[in-house]
């Protein structure tokens, strides 16, 4: 990767909105799995059943749901290289303290991958293990 960090306040930005699109759905996920184990442990099948399916669900909005806000606040198809480039940078930034920083990237990933066009999914760009 060759962009320095510099100062851009729009990486930045997208960095912000998509560590908050992660939390977001963070904090859901752990709301409805604890309701899930109560359920359960109430003998409550059916919403035991529903929360589980609704985990699943929130994956996929959470994704679309950034996507969606980094097309509208950013017109993120236009964006250049350097500043997809530094989006990561800051965004791994965000990942040093954070409680889940590998699910973090993977919902990096998943947002990045249906902005992106393919030929950018390598490690320059999103999360990829060579």
């Amino acid at each position: 990767m060759d962009a320095p960090m510099g100062e851009n306040p729009v990486a930045q930005a997208i960095a912000q909105t998509l560590i908050e699109g992660f939390n977001k759905h963070y904090r859901i996920f752990r709301d409805t799995s604890r309701r899930a184990k109560e359920y359960f442990e109430s003998g409550e099948w059916q919403a035991q059943l529903d929360a589980v399916r609704e985990r699943v669900q929130f994956y996929d909005d959470r994704v679309n749901e950034t996507v969606a806000r980094l097309h509208g606040e950013f017109d993120a198809d236009s964006l250049d290289d350097t500043t997809w480039q530094q989006v990561k940078l800051h965004f791994i930034g965000m990942l040093i303290r954070h409680k889940q920083p590998e699910l973090a990237e993977t919902f990096f990933n998943s947002v990045c991958c249906k902005i992106l066009h393919r030929t950018y999914f390598n490690n320059d760009y999103i999360f990829a293990r060579p």
